[in-house]
């Protein structure tokens, strides 16, 4: 069969198809459009609704209680960061370490940081 043979009866067939498609589905589709309407306008207010929520929600002003504030107060500036940190951990040892009697050496934190800001990881 030749090559042009070939690609005529695949365009046609696909022509063909499209449009078979096309008029099924024109031929099962409601004849009504204000169900869908109705459904979508529903929808639509749902969605409203909880944005609306979601919006006064966020409009609240955030109140700290004493306790959480107190607590923030108490947390080294770095440790708010980085947690997990050197800087934190060295904050830490100096911030405990003045009001703790048992005094907890700090210098093995503060070489380790001091040499990993004197050289940072490439």
């Amino acid at each position: 069969m030749p090559v042009g043979t070939t690609i005529a009866i695949v365009s046609v067939s696909a022509v063909v198809l499209t449009a078979g498609g096309f008029l099924a589905g024109r031929a099962t589709a409601p004849d009504s459009t204000s169900e869908v309407l109705a459904t979508q306008t529903q929808q639509l207010d749902t969605i409203l609704d909880g944005q609306t929520e979601i919006l006064t929600a966020a409009s609240r002003p955030m109140v700290i209680d004493a306790e959480i504030r107190d607590q923030l107060a108490e947390t080294p500036p770095a440790c708010i960061a980085d947690p997990l940190g050197l800087a934190c951990s060295l904050q830490a040892c100096w911030q405990y370490g003045q009001s703790s009697a048992n005094r907890p050496e700090c210098g093995l934190i503060r070489d380790a940081y001091i040499s990993r800001q004197a050289c940072p990881e490439q």
